[in-house]
């Protein structure tokens, strides 16, 4: 079963910058690379992030084209998209996290972005169930010399990833079935959020991965202002992450990204993706 988690960036129109090298930032233009991407994967279940409407029209519209049945599970902008030909969506839900946390000043949700949705699958061939969760956590910083420094980011982190795997805690359980939470953490493995996680349970997959083993950052610079390659960075700053629980004598065989050049003007964030046999 291949995973895969993508922060697609959310941004439909094309701006000054990029228009003034000839270039295109436009939902239309980078939906093409997305697409792309994602048929060179062929995951069984992406968990996607800074999705707008309009691109996950676009992006569906051309996923249909495929022999792959991909249907889209709503989850604001953190939807789960998964392969119907494959699997039988058993359950779903999504959750906003509050922009407000008790004991912390200020707002820990930019604009409604940060969310999760978590689905519930049953393998056509074999009947066995798992559960995906997509998210997105608050994305400023705790450090005073950051220029997007928030008081209490960190606290704020670990307190909405407590809150995801509380909640996929109790859909395992309904079900009897592993856990997998996949997205953009904004966090490092070393972080109060990752710590938060792991104490409940949760390991991270590259650790765990017997086969390929991707050890580069994962995200470079893309935005309003234009993009670049950046150099490829270390595991210990990526801040994309696939975490698991409950997975017994399931093995994790290969963590991947796809870091392409070609895919450097689509997302700041590179495709990260997971082979695991249940």
């Amino acid at each position: 079963m291949r995973l895969m988690s993508n922060n697609q960036w959310k941004y439909d129109k094309n701006c000054d910058a990029w228009r003034e090298k000839g270039e295109d930032c436009s939902a239309e233009a980078r939906v093409v690379g997305l697409v792309r991407a994602y048929r060179e994967i062929m995951p069984d279940v992406m968990a996607l992030q800074e999705v707008s409407t309009h691109m996950a029209e676009l992006m569906m519209s051309d996923l249909h084209r495929l022999d792959a049945r991909y249907e889209y599970v709503f989850g604001g902008d953190t939807p789960l998209v998964y392969r119907r030909d494959k699997f039988i969506l058993r359950e779903s839900g999504f959750f906003l996290y509050d922009e407000n946390i008790e004991g912390f000043e200020g707002s820990f949700n930019n604009k409604e972005t940060k969310s999760y949705a978590f689905g519930v699958f049953e393998d056509r061939e074999n009947g066995k169930v798992f559960a995906v969760m997509s998210t997105h956590l608050w994305w400023k910083s705790s450090n005073p010399a950051s220029k997007n420094y928030q008081a209490h980011s960190n606290e704020a982190r670990a307190f909405q990833i407590k809150l995801a795997c509380s909640r996929m805690n109790e859909i395992m359980a309904k079900y009897s079935c592993p856990g997998v939470i996949m997205g953009d953490f904004n966090a490092s493995v070393n972080s109060l959020c990752l710590e938060a996680a792991f104490s409940d349970g949760w390991t991270e997959v590259h650790d765990i991965a017997e086969g390929k083993r991707d050890e580069t950052r994962g995200h470079h610079p893309c935005g309003p202002s234009g993009y670049s390659r950046g150099d490829a960075g270390e595991f210990r700053n990526a801040i994309d992450h696939i975490i698991v629980k409950g997975l017994g004598e399931a093995k994790v065989r290969d963590f991947c990204r796809l870091t392409d050049e070609w895919f450097d003007p689509v997302s700041d964030h590179y495709p990260l993706y997971v082979d695991i046999d249940l």
